[in-house]
């Protein structure tokens, strides 16, 4: 006995993120001359144009610590909850955070 397809939306993981993932202005490319150091502080902001290494939902918006940098990716510790994780990502779905 097989079950009907659904004939709605999908309630995937796109459904889920679409508002997250949405950007209402276009990006330029000064985020790529950005130099990150080891031990700076970066925001982790998804941009839904490039989805190569794009981080998991639940990533965007923490602060993460720099532990190496690479030519196209950068690799961060994420505090989560009371774990630590490490994340890596491409330049384009981080920013420089200044906590002022």
């Amino acid at each position: 006995m097989t079950t009907k397809k659904p004939s709605g939306r999908s309630h995937g993981f796109r459904y889920k993120s679409r508002s997250v993932l949405t950007k209402k202005n276009s990006r330029g490319v000064s985020f790529l001359l950005h130099e990150y150091r080891v031990g700076d502080r970066a925001l982790i902001q998804i941009d839904s144009r490039q989805h190569k290494s794009m981080p998991h939902r639940r990533y965007h918006g923490k602060v993460g610590l720099v532990k190496e940098v690479g030519r196209r990716i950068v690799i961060l510790d994420v505090k989560l909850g009371e774990k630590t994780k490490t994340l890596i990502t491409r330049l384009d779905h981080i920013k420089p955070f200044d906590a002022k």
